[in-house]
């Protein structure tokens, strides 16, 4: 359920994104991860890392909790996007987040999700939540049902 993400490029990076450069990629998210970097995809167009990591320290925040996180690697183009995987994070907290990431990876981010589309899918899942916790007194399938049947 990501809503904001990044685009971001390597930043000292001059040729191909090979297997040592993810390997190294992975070892310096794995640095600070708070779960061990699961590279869940590596094709020859791209590699995909999972990890969670924690989330900007915040006033009056005991400690940092642990966030999903999604780094993809575009190898051809030699892009990268971040993606926060909740929404329990404001905006401010989530770019702080990506620009850690980012420093870490030696990234540069070069766009940023807007807005108005975060905005779409949050509502789509605020009202998916709410259909979920609404109890279904007669559920839909029961209406074709013959009277003495049930």
């Amino acid at each position: 359920m990501p809503c904001i993400f990044c685009i971001a490029v390597f930043a000292m990076l001059a040729g191909a994104v090979t297997t040592t450069v993810l390997d190294q990629l992975e070892a310096r998210l794995a640095a600070e991860a708070r779960t061990p970097v699961r590279r869940t995809v590596d094709s020859t167009s791209a590699a995909k890392f999972e990890f969670d990591f924690p989330a900007p320290p915040l006033a009056g925040r005991r400690h940092s909790p642990a966030v999903p996180v999604a780094l993809t690697v575009y190898k051809q183009s030699r892009r990268v996007r971040i993606q926060v995987l909740t929404h329990d994070l404001q905006r401010a907290e989530v770019e702080a987040l990506e620009d850690r990431i980012a420093g870490i990876a030696g990234l540069r981010i070069v766009g940023r999700s807007g807005p108005e589309g975060e905005r779409k899918v949050r509502e789509a899942v605020d009202a998916e939540s709410r259909s979920r916790s609404a109890p279904v007194v007669n559920p839909p399938w029961q209406a074709s049902w013959p009277q003495g049947q049930r």
